[in-house]
């Protein structure tokens, strides 16, 4: 193939179109449920607001205004790419083949990759903070000093009574007012595929191993993440039905796919290579931990 503009433009179309093919093609991704969408304009975003959820009150002589608890905890956005050099010889020998399941494959992770800091996140809120100054799994959270302390993690594998502890945990839940939460609308459990069968069992299951009815059918649904597999035994129960979720998918640059071809530039006429790059500013944090609760499978059932 002889180069020329017309030539590098449509490689590079074809590329992008199989690179976007595979983006938007893609298994809906989890963040997309378990974390709300954050559009962010600056380095980092701070979500002073997290927390103050109160409750209505009965008007008795004058209101009462309720000034906002202000918490510091941000989010900061990372740059995330991947690129990938096509060399100039390539082209000319006509093996553009070679690079196709590349930009597919690259697509692919791109779709998935805010799934992977969501997972990177609930795996590590053991020992990460969120905006209540303590680990987003632990036993002495307290969103308003001198209010409502409340825990949501937990250290048993997963089991029947367990499960049914962490449900009950969540609809439990009281604001910082000591009203309930209304929690449990939409429960997710999600493990990993080490423990499918047994969450198959609790709330799926028509009856119990040893017979007589489950009564834990339909309390969730179950999640099953092959990216938790590196930590088998943790599970996890999330609230995904309430307007604030338990993570933040904060987004400052969309997935974009460019293109470096001109001749005249300096890579290409040191490198005789093209480069395609995907890139994406943004990353995965913690919204309100009331709305989980996380066991790291440690001790027995």
């Amino acid at each position: 193939m002889i180069i020329t503009t017309a030539a590098l433009e449509a490689i590079n179309k074809g590329f992008k179109s199989l690179f976007l093919e595979a983006y938007h093609g893609g298994t809906a991704p989890k963040v997309d449920v378990f974390a709300m969408l954050s559009s962010s304009t600056s380095e980092e975003e701070i979500y002073g607001w997290l927390g103050a959820l109160p409750g209505l009150r009965e008007l008795v002589d004058e209101i009462q205004i309720a000034n906002l608890v202000e918490h510091a905890y941000g989010i900061k956005n990372k740059e995330w790419e991947r690129t990938i050099a096509v060399k100039r010889a390539k082209i000319e020998r006509d093996n553009l083949g070679v690079y196709s399941p590349l930009f597919t494959a690259m697509g692919l992770a791109a779709r998935a990759h805010p799934d992977q800091l969501l997972a990177d996140a609930l795996l590590n809120g053991f020992d990460r903070k969120c905006y209540t100054g303590k680990n987003f799994f632990d036993s002495n959270h307290e969103p308003v000093k001198g209010k409502v302390k409340f825990s949501n993690v937990g250290t048993k594998k997963l089991s029947a009574a367990n499960f049914e502890t962490a449900r009950e945990n969540i609809k439990s839940r009281l604001n910082p007012e000591g009203e309930p939460m209304d929690l449990g609308l939409d429960l997710r459990l999600v493990v990993s595929p080490k423990n499918e069968s047994l969450g198959r069992q609790i709330i799926i299951a028509d009856s119990l191993a040893g017979g007589g009815t489950n009564v834990n059918k339909g309390t969730a649904t179950l999640e099953v993440w092959p990216r938790l597999a590196a930590d088998a035994e943790a599970w996890f129960l999330i609230d995904v039905g309430h307007p604030v979720k338990p993570f933040i998918n904060q987004v400052e640059v969309e997935t974009e796919f460019t293109s470096l071809d001109n001749p005249r530039d300096d890579h290409v006429f040191k490198k005789k290579e093209y480069l395609h790059q995907a890139y994406r500013r943004g990353n995965v944090g913690y919204g309100l931990p009331e709305l989980a609760y996380g066991s790291d499978g440690t001790t027995a059932a």
